[in-house]
Order: structure tokens, then C-alpha cells, then sequence
């Protein structure tokens, strides 16, 4: 069944309206009609099962048949934090990691960043890339869209020191700390929440590594031999800590 996202919580037997481009996506694109029924997603994890009841001239009315946890959602949350690439590579980070089943994302600017974007540029790319997440949320069956945060600076990261329960910067002159020996030197819950640091196309200098090991406590980790592309890294990086919490099946 096709899959919306809605912005209340709803209970079985109560009525949703569904308006916007959403409505045009459903009447005139998948041509649905009257006792159809769709998945509709709260962003909480919830999935609802609703058939569609009528339509007026911009509005579709569905009622609410199941609701139930959705299955799909990863224990452990696991963040992006992303050195802002050139062109369209953010556009396939949030696209595939959303896919594969992260959080969200955070964009920042780095010593080494190319591409320098004013604050009305910024709010357009944010804004694109949530749309990106909602699009690639949709086609995956995910029942929460992946957030998309303001532009951080290297420096505003420390903030977030907090937030999270481990924070993995991933550096290619790394040699020691592997994904691999992290999970084994670390007991790391089911339910914890990660925040993964990628450099842009130009890497971290070592002077940034050790900012962010004493300002955030990160531990800096190698994916292997192999240098990957910014746009790879992450990726990687998100499908092997999924893997390694059993997240991606049996």
C-alpha cells in the first residue's frame, strides 16, 4: 500500500484529512478512489492502516482501521554529522541513509569545506534535503522521516556533546580504532543514539581531529585500508553499526 506521512496522532475509527501535495499525489498521480486504503505514519512510529471515505475539491477523508507500532523503525538512532560535500552528494547521503535507517543529519561547515552557502542558500538545502528524507522515507517503508537540522559550524558541534551516547569521528589516518574493536571494547544498548562525524571532500586536518576527541570526547575510528569518498563514508559507516546491533535482520 502507498505510504503518507501525517502531522497528528490519530486513534482506530477517527478520520483524517489529507490535503497539500499530498492530495495531489494520491488523487490525481495514484488515482485512488473511495474505499482504497493507504499507510499513514504519525513520525512517531506508529502505522495506521485508513481507507479513504470521500473527497472534496482539495481534501481527501480517510478513516483510521488499525493502528500499530511500526517494526520497521532501528533501536539504536544513529546521527550524520556531514562535512558539507559539492554538488548534489548530500541529495544521495540522505537519500541512501534514510534508506538504510538513520535519525537525522547534521550539516557543517569545516576547515576544509569547498562549498560556502549564505543563510538564505542554507535554508533552501536544508529544506530540499527534507524533502529528500520524506521522498526516500515513503519508497522504504520507514515509519519516522529522518530530521534534517540547521547548518552547524565545526565549532557549534561541541553542543551536542550531550546528546548523545558515543560520538565516532571517522578519520583515514586512523590505525588503530576500528568499528569492529568499538562495539567490542564498548557495551553499547540496544536503544542508544550515536553521532557519526564524515569530513567533506578535503578530510579533517589533524588539528580538527583532536578539537573534536577533547570538545565532543569523539573516538576517532578507521573504516580499513580503503579511503572513501565523503558521500561513502557515512553510508558505511551507518549500515555497518545497524549491522552490528542486528538491525539489519537475523
Amino acid at each position: 500500500m502507498h505510504r503518507f506521512f501525517i502531522d497528528q496522532s490519530t486513534e482506530v475509527n477517527e478520520n483524517v484529512i489529507i490535503s497539500g501535495n499530498d492530495y495531489n499525489h494520491l488523487k490525481n498521480s495514484l488515482r485512488l478512489n473511495i474505499g482504497d486504503r493507504v499507510i499513514l505514519s504519525d513520525g512517531d512510529g506508529f502505522d495506521m492502516e485508513a481507507e479513504i471515505t470521500s473527497f472534496s475539491e482539495d481534501e481527501v477523508f480517510l478513516k483510521v482501521l488499525t493502528k500499530e507500532k511500526s517494526g520497521v523503525e532501528a533501536g539504536v538512532k544513529v546521527w550524520l554529522a556531514q562535512g558539507l560535500p559539492k554538488k548534489s552528494k548530500m541529495d544521495l547521503i540522505v537519500e541512501k541513509a534514510t534508506e538504510i535507517g538513520f535519525s537525522g543529519l547534521i550539516p557543517f561547515e569545516s576547515k576544509r569545506t569547498i562549498v560556502k552557502y549564505n543563510y538564505k542558500k542554507k535554508e533552501k538545502k536544508r529544506s530540499r534535503w527534507q524533502r529528500v528524507a520524506e521522498a526516500a522515507a515513503k519508497q522504504s517503508g520507514r515509519a519516522v522521516i529522518p530530521k534534517i537540522e540547521e547548518f552547524y559550524s565545526s565549532s557549534q558541534l561541541k553542543n551536542l556533546k550531550q546528546k548523545f551516547d558515543y560520538v565516532l569521528l571517522l578519520w583515514e589516518n586512523e590505525e588503530n580504532l576500528s568499528l569492529k574493536k568499538f562495539f567490542t571494547e564498548n557495551n553499547v544498548e540496544a536503544a542508544a543514539e550515536i553521532l557519526v562525524i564524515i569530513g567533506p571532500e578535503g578530510g579533517f586536518s589533524a588539528a580538527e581531529v583532536q578539537q573534536f576527541k577533547s570538545e565532543l570526547g569523539a573516538q576517532i575510528i578507521t573504516l580499513g585500508p580503503r579511503i572513501l569518498r565523503t558521500e561513502t563514508a557515512g553510508i558505511t559507516a551507518l549500515t555497518a553499526i545497524l549491522y552490528e546491533k542486528g538491525e539489519l535482520g537475523d
